[in-house]
């Protein structure tokens, strides 16, 4: 059998991606490495706005896709995904999975190197307090207003676990992007919503980005960046994977573990609860009236 060349527009390191065997690849630094050099282009692509936030133990995520990459380069499998018109599925997201997952080991690697994952730094406890009041009032309005919205339902599962100072800036800014997208709807909670929640929620975040980024040495910042760019670029080369192959597997009673979502596989396993819970929580409104959960 030969083998199926692969396009020259995926970041491929044959050596790893053998679609003969379709053996799960085996990490090297100097293969992550590799990858990581051959992704430049595309990093630098990426805006700020573009970067995906890391809620999640990203290495057990990637190594989450890894597995998958090894199950696509069966032939037989391969083949499936090739067939998708090039409209639907560009091929480059399938050949290319195991080697943004090598760059994004090699990335983490490099980052946890220069102490750039570290969360906790000199923010002021004025600002540490007011960004743990704002992000409890907005997650308040958010989990209560949105949790059946199918678009912000997912968002709020991302944003709700987590801890430290870095945590909290991306929470700030998350709900914030809520806010956005659903500005009538969190304008309803009587209770807890404030009009200059968002703009608090921002300029907050921002303070606190800017003590982890002080705190960081040159080193960290540019390990910090590259770690985060090469997470988005995982991030939606393995979702157009995955839903295209629940899409084609969709008869396989197994599909959903064969095409597991990386924020369950990156689920962290420890951190601050918080999913709000009030006792007093108002029930949601009927026919446009305010009423009491009954006691």
């Amino acid at each position: 059998m030969t083998t199926k060349k692969a396009r020259t527009t995926a970041p491929v390191i044959a050596a790893t991606q053998n679609l003969a065997t379709y053996e799960p690849p085996i990490y090297h630094p100097d293969a992550g490495k590799k990858a990581l050099q051959g992704l430049t282009t595309q990093l630098d692509t990426l805006t700020e706005a573009d970067l995906v936030t890391l809620k999640l133990d990203v290495e057990a995520a990637t190594y989450a896709a890894l597995g998958v990459a090894g199950f696509i380069a069966d032939p037989g499998i391969h083949a499936r995904f090739a067939r998708l018109p090039a409209a639907e599925l560009d091929i480059a997201h399938v050949d290319g999975l195991g080697a943004t997952c090598f760059a994004m080991l090699y990335a983490l690697g490099e980052a946890r190197a220069a102490c750039a994952l570290v969360t906790e730094s000199k923010v002021s406890p004025e600002i540490q307090a007011e960004s743990v009041e704002v992000e409890k009032r907005m997650q308040a309005v958010c989990e209560y207003q949105l949790s059946d919205d199918p678009e912000i339902k997912p968002e709020l599962d991302r944003l709700r676990p987590g801890m430290g100072n870095r945590d909290t800036a991306n929470d700030l800014l998350g709900y914030a992007r809520i806010y956005d997208l659903r500005p009538d709807v969190v304008k309803a909670d009587t209770k807890n919503y404030r009009r200059d929640d968002a703009a608090k929620a921002r300029d907050l975040a921002g303070k606190i980005i800017q003590a982890l980024s002080t705190a960081m040495t040159p080193r960290a910042r540019v390990a910090h960046e590259r770690y985060a760019r090469v997470w988005t670029l995982l991030d939606r080369g393995y979702n157009e994977v995955r839903f295209a192959g629940l899409w084609l597997l969709r008869n396989d009673p197994q599909a959903e573990q064969r095409f597991p979502s990386l924020f369950s596989a990156g689920r962290p396993t420890q951190g601050r609860p918080k999913k709000v819970t009030a006792p007093d929580e108002p029930t949601k409104p009927v026919n446009g009236s305010s009423t009491t959960s009954p006691t």
